[in-house]
């Protein structure tokens, strides 16, 4: 019965060692690589033309945040009359509308059944016509007031696509803070590691600039509610390499606390996952027939436990380097020690402060809510999942404090 019971143990300790080997080599291979990243010198790039932009904003119940976000969209130090703003309102409150009616954008009001991203960014492009608009700039952050200045930039080669930095626009909250820092291992994993091994770049489904004639015809196939994870496909698919502007900053509001965090995860674990065996096997014979490896790349991030996952999975399994009746304890905690490093040389020097080390102490708590979202993610890339912003946190957290009081409630 004994060696029945370690023969079972070593299996599920061999199954672990292979698939979490996978993801400690593959992401400590590419922060290593992100770490020589070469930015870009804007003093030495001539600028031979300014491109036409459109930047499509679409707007779902985004009425807290929408303003602000068209303001620093119009704000931009570029010349005016080579962007237009257009705001895709779907489900906007008839003040909002209002709003945005006497400020100098376009607005496309649309209505789903069920409503994606990706049905207003098509409802937008079937309006617009091709000849008007160099590129086009999917945003739904705030963008730097050099954002267009330095995407013209990159783009004086012609260049099909290019994904700026998303990073936080927010840090008040320990939840906001590791948010921040996992959006940081991101963009150095799978852009700055990716672009410095001549590989395609992710997007972030915000801030690329994308040639506009290709973004219509690309975009014309796409519905589902993961249509960055779509799009990233159909790109690396079609040998199009997506470049990567670490300069070209858009901020993003990061998660408020527990409850948004796991909704939000939910999306992005179902999304990891969608169509996977398909993508997988297409990957591997992309790999076999054309020596397609950027694609296979691609195909194999499908593979990739979350990183909050793969930390806390190792640092378990770690201890039982202390233990004498498991078999690769050792190896397990050396796992955990090149995950820790990997992520370490990822996070920009700005993270490591006191408030950092007190969002550390949630960890623990992010690492059983993301088990929580990958229980609760079927079917979570079929619909479209709404973030709320803080505003409508910080309301409805007011509304609940003041029942529980007995306070009646505002309007």
């Amino acid at each position: 019965m004994i060696a029945f019971l370690d023969h079972i143990l070593l299996t599920i300790e061999l199954v672990l060692l292979c698939y979490l080997g996978f993801n400690i080599l593959y992401v400590t291979v590419y922060s290593v690589s992100g770490s020589f990243y070469q930015r870009t010198d804007f003093n030495a790039i001539p600028i031979q033309k300014h491109n036409r932009f459109v930047i499509l904003i679409p707007a779902y119940k985004s009425d807290e945040v929408i303003l602000n976000t068209v303001g620093h969209a119009l704000n931009q130090n570029y010349p005016k009359d080579h962007f237009d703003v257009i705001v895709i309102a779907d489900s906007l409150k008839q003040l909002t509308l209002g709003e945005l009616l006497v400020m100098p954008i376009k607005l496309i009001p649309v209505q789903f059944e069920v409503s994606t991203k990706a049905k207003s960014l098509n409802t937008a492009l079937g309006l617009l016509p091709e000849d008007t608009y160099d590129y086009c700039v999917v945003l739904d952050d705030i963008m730097e007031a050099d954002f267009l200045r330095k995407i013209n930039a990159r783009l004086q080669n012609n260049e099909l696509v290019v994904q700026g930095h998303r990073t936080a626009k927010n840090l008040d909250t320990p939840f906001a803070i590791l948010d921040g820092i996992s959006e940081e291992i991101n963009n150095h994993i799978f852009r700055r590691g990716h672009v410095r091994l001549g590989l395609s770049s992710a997007l972030s489904g915000s801030g690329q600039a994308i040639n506009f004639r290709f973004f219509k015809d690309a975009m014309y196939s796409i519905y589902s509610p993961v249509e960055d994870k779509e799009l990233e496909f159909f790109l690396v698919k079609n040998n199009i390499r997506v470049k990567f502007e670490e300069d070209a900053l858009v901020y993003d509001e990061k998660v408020q606390n527990s409850q948004v965090f796991m909704k939000q995860r939910k999306r992005w674990v179902a999304s990891q996952f969608f169509d996977f065996n398909a993508v997988l096997i297409e990957g591997i014979a992309g790999l076999v027939l054309r020596g397609h490896f950027d694609f296979f790349d691609k195909s194999l991030q499908r593979l990739l436990m979350p990183r909050v996952l793969l930390l806390g999975l190792t640092f378990i399994l770690g201890l039982t380097a202390f233990m004498p009746w498991f078999h690769f304890g050792t190896v397990f905690l050396i796992y955990f020690l090149l995950c820790a490093f990997s992520y370490l040389i990822a996070i920009p020097t700005h993270f490591f402060n006191s408030n950092t080390l007190l969002a550390a102490f949630r960890v623990p708590q992010a690492f059983f809510l993301m088990i929580l979202a990958l229980i609760k993610s079927k079917g979570a890339s079929k619909i479209f999942i709404h973030t709320e912003h803080s505003a409508i946190v910080q309301r409805k957290q007011a509304v609940a404090e003041a029942e529980s009081a007995g306070t009646p409630k505002s309007e």
